[in-house]
């Protein structure tokens, strides 16, 4: 079986190869990146008639006339100096659109980087074309939608160019920190090199830095049982959680109260402590259950529990419910009891105020 590698300084006994031509190139430098306009997208809200390969349809006509840009496409440069037209195909159905598209095409056959307009057939449900890419052959880019409308009317443009985005970087700890001085979409990781926290995922968005997601074991915390008018020997508090997207953690707490003596609220409900702020914009609810086979403290055997966050709650405390012992008709009360020999398990997803909304 052959073995192909390049390009070296000189060809080899062993298949190395120094010449290389256009589609080796291409099945290199395909693995660098991937197609996309040469600017970064880092402004809140950029003014479109700035980017690169802006386009517009020209007054009273069906010229399309697209600027200049940068772009890497199949593994090839290419660059519009100035700026360019196209003439929108006619669309006289009387009942059907079309949908074109506006691509940068690569041409091995024509050595050769070049824009270009593929047309559709107008459909009842028209899409558009995808994007042909053939290593050797034609590979393209799409960088606008152009909606031809029935009766011939003006067509309408949607940008659909991927831009270039500031690379992922890693960080040995305290990224959280360093990512103030990184581009806005920059995505980091926290290695934790020090093994003194959890390798985690970064992200620097519009609205702030926040974690994107824990990466490997979640980590442990103790939650707090709230109200209680006495804690007795003998009661376990565990909690689990991880960042799961920006802003959005998963939680899970496990109480246990191996003592022989119920635990009783002070007043209101018992409640339970998050690992992270609640973001208070609005109400959040958790579901949980009570296991309780002795029967004990007057309640049945298992109970569905209900945490209430309700809106405005900023900390984070929630308080603990469950379904009415007299009446169906009465729904939730607050659970006032934590019998001896029985445990709690609460869980869910929340949002957070980690941009301090």
């Amino acid at each position: 079986m052959a073995e192909i590698s390049f390009p070296f300084e000189k060809d080899s006994s062993s298949g190395g190869r120094q010449a290389i031509s256009q589609v080796d190139w291409q099945r290199m430098a395909t693995m660098w990146g991937g197609d996309r306009v040469a600017a970064r997208i880092t402004a809140s809200s950029p003014d479109a008639t700035t980017l690169p390969f802006y386009a517009r349809i020209l007054p009273n006509t069906r010229t399309l006339e697209i600027s200049a840009g940068e772009a890497w496409v199949g593994g090839f440069y290419y660059k519009l100096e100035g700026t360019r037209q196209f003439e929108i195909g006619p669309n006289f159905d009387k009942g059907k659109d079309r949908r074109d598209i506006l691509v940068i095409r690569v041409d091995h056959a024509k050595g050769s980087v070049t824009m270009d307009v593929r047309q559709s057939q107008p459909s009842s449900n028209p899409a558009p074309p995808q994007p042909l890419q053939e290593r050797g052959g034609q590979w393209e880019m799409v960088i606008w939608e152009i909606f031809v409308p029935r009766d011939n009317t003006t067509p309408q443009l949607f940008d659909r160019a991927p831009f270039d985005a500031p690379p992922r970087v890693a960080f040995p700890w305290w990224a959280d920190d360093s990512m103030r001085f990184l581009p806005q979409g920059s995505f980091a990781l926290d290695l934790d090199s020090d093994a003194r926290h959890v390798q985690e995922e970064i992200y620097k968005g519009r609205d702030g830095v926040a974690m994107a997601r824990t990466l490997g074991k979640s980590w442990t915390y103790t939650p707090d049982l709230v109200n209680a008018a006495s804690l007795p020997k003998g009661l376990l508090l565990r909690g689990r959680w991880r960042w799961a997207a920006p802003n959005l953690v998963w939680f899970s707490i496990d109480f246990e109260n191996a003592s022989n003596t119920d635990i009783r609220a002070k007043e209101g409900a018992l409640s339970f402590t998050l690992p992270q702020n609640l973001n208070g914009v609005i109400g959040q609810s958790f579901e949980g259950y009570l296991l309780n086979s002795g029967y004990r403290g007057g309640l049945p055997n298992y109970v569905s529990i209900t945490g209430m966050a309700n809106g405005g709650n900023k900390g984070r405390t929630v308080r603990m419910t469950h379904p009415s012992q007299n009446y169906i008709s009465e729904g939730l009360d607050y659970l006032t009891v934590f019998p001896s020999q029985t445990s709690i398990v609460v869980s869910g997803v929340y949002e957070t105020n980690a941009f301090n909304e």
